[in-house]
């Protein structure tokens, strides 16, 4: 007859040892779980101020819309890597096609984080960029992350930049909330899939805040797969033929590299672009990280579109930054510092 096995040691409170083991390691569980859930709750998100209005609120239209548009751009493969773009952000209806005239260049490229630039429409802020110190960005098709260690690097740089939900968050006493970086991450989210973004919304657009913004983003890029997205409408509230004319000589002088006629142009209200601080910025950083031209893709204004007065329009366009191919020896005939220093003293001629 096999002796009795004796029973598994009980611990003083009952219960075997395995009994225990699997008590703890099932609190452990609900514990991370628990915690996990808190986090997200902690998460600090942007909600989507505008959609119902400037882009359906139903996840399923939106995305219908947004891929009928894409499909209809045309992709081109000649331009190589890019760095950045130009893109509109007025109401889908209006400025959707050339939108995605640009976003539509994105597809099939590794990408990893999109900065966006944005002027302020609803709040005066503080000259300087305010880059947003949350968690993520929220459209009908999900959260968007925030790359949070970049936008800490950049709030590093110097006392141009703050981490602030100001310009981002804030409401008019209607209820107006600011849509331009908004507007272009369902463009994003049906192009690249997962990607994370630094939103930023400029405070002024004066030449050294642009300088200031493009050189710390140029920086700060560390590899292949960030965009610089520049978020931007063109002359404002002309008629069509005025607004083409305004239009076409600024783009002309983006696709140049010309920022200081830019500049200049803006401030002196020759030419619009509600964005142009934005634009500026971008073509500096992109001409640091190795951008060679810039191409305009798309021009087109409101009084294009089927819901458009053609006797007050608003212009838009798509504008890609591309990556020159480098040619062993070549080189400017100025040195960088001494660009850089003619460009500032020129940059406070029109301050």
């Amino acid at each position: 007859m096999e002796p009795a096995q004796s029973a598994p040691p009980r611990s003083p409170v009952g219960g075997t040892k395995d009994d225990m083991l699997k008590h703890s390691a099932t609190v452990f569980v609900a514990c991370a779980l628990l915690l996990t859930g808190c986090l997200a709750q902690d998460a600090k998100k942007r909600q989507a101020v505008v959609a119902g209005s400037f882009y359906p609120s139903d996840p399923g239209l939106l995305s219908r819309m947004v891929d009928d548009y894409l499909n209809a751009a045309k992709a081109d493969s000649s331009l190589g890597d890019i760095l950045g773009l130009v893109v509109p952000h007025a109401g889908y209806v209006y400025s959707g096609p050339v939108a995605a005239a640009g976003f539509v260049q994105l597809k099939g490229k590794k990408i990893d984080r999109v900065i966006l630039i944005a002027p302020s429409h609803v709040e005066r802020l503080a000259p300087g960029a305010a880059i947003y110190d949350g968690d993520y960005y929220q459209t009908p098709l999900g959260d968007v992350p925030v790359d949070t260690a970049f936008a800490r690097k950049l709030a590093a740089i110097g006392p141009l930049f703050q981490l602030t939900g100001a310009g981002h968050e804030t409401r008019t006493q209607d209820g107006r909330g600011e849509h331009a970086i908004e507007v272009q991450l369902p463009f994003l989210q049906r192009v690249l899939g997962s990607f994370k973004i630094v939103p930023i919304v400029v405070g002024d657009q004066r030449y050294q805040t642009c300088r200031s913004l493009g050189i710390a983003l140029a920086g700060l890029i560390d590899g292949p797969n960030t965009v610089i997205i520049a978020s931007s409408d063109l002359a404002h509230f002309h008629d069509y033929a005025q607004t083409v004319a305004m239009d076409t000589r600024l783009l002309a002088a983006v696709s140049e590299g010309d920022y200081l006629g830019v500049v200049r142009n803006l401030e002196r209200g020759v030419w619009e672009a509600c964005g142009g601080g934005p634009i500026v910025a971008t073509m500096m950083a992109a001409e640091r990280l190795g951008g060679g031209q810039a191409r305009v893709i798309k021009q087109a204004n409101s009084g294009d579109s089927v819901a458009g007065d053609r006797t007050r329009v608003v212009g838009y366009a798509a504008v890609a930054f591309t990556k020159s191919p480098s040619v062993p020896g070549q080189e400017y005939a100025l040195g960088k510092a001494e660009q850089d220093r003619l460009l500032e003293i020129a940059g406070k001629s029109v301050e």
